[in-house]
């Protein structure tokens, strides 16, 4: 194996890894970001997540009780 292309290994996994990086912190970045706007929606409108709640469980005991 050449010199040069020893060099080149650690440099692509390096790449690789900020790539890896990069994706996660996005990833992350996106949950915060969803969870911001929740928190400011759930601030703005206390009773409107509730009623939300509320629906989806009434509708799920339903289908549950139809089986």
């Amino acid at each position: 194996m050449s010199k040069n292309q020893k060099v080149k290994l650690p440099k692509q996994e390096k790449e690789l890894s900020r790539e890896k990086r990069l994706e996660r912190e996005n990833e992350l970045l996106r949950l915060e970001n969803a969870y911001l706007k929740k928190l400011k929606a759930f601030q703005e409108n206390p009773n409107a997540s509730l009623k939300k709640h509320k629906q989806r469980w009434h509708s799920n005991s339903k289908k549950k009780d139809s089986n």
